[in-house]
């Protein structure tokens, strides 16, 4: 798998694509506006099947379901109710938005993980959704 990634002058980040095939991907990127091009790189991703889950902590992090898991155990409670921690993004195909090099990243399914995402009754969905991404394996 290949991903773009993108990070603008203001060191904002975001994902344009996720694909599966690196020739998918190149013709994504040659589809950006040359004003966004340079902003993006390709990077590769050690795994051939969906789902493929994202996590956002100050860089990109991919893996499978057991890396979320092991994420999700080390964050401690901030304190703070409305402080995101980090995000989980689940990729289930090939992620190649409306319009290329913009940050659609809000188009994946995906959780902010705080401090109610770290107890019960919100880390017990979060636990059984990822079950039930990895059923959906292809």
């Amino acid at each position: 798998m290949v991903a773009i990634e993108a990070q603008n002058e203001k060191g904002w980040r975001w994902i344009s694509a996720i694909c599966r095939h690196r020739e998918t991907a190149e013709a994504f990127l040659a589809s950006v506006p040359p004003e966004l091009r340079g902003f993006q790189r390709l990077v590769e991703i050690p795994h051939e099947r969906y789902p493929l889950f994202v996590i956002e902590d100050r860089q990109f992090e991919y893996g499978k379901a057991d890396l979320v898991r092991k994420r999700l155990a080390e964050p401690q409670p901030s304190g703070n109710e409305d402080a995101v921690l980090l995000n989980v993004y689940i990729v289930r195909e090939d992620f190649v938005p409306q319009y290329p090099g913009r940050d659609s990243m809000g188009y994946l399914y995906h959780w902010h993980i705080t401090d109610e995402a770290l107890v019960p009754p919100r880390s017990h969905v979060i636990a059984e959704e990822l079950l039930e991404a990895e059923r959906d394996a292809v």
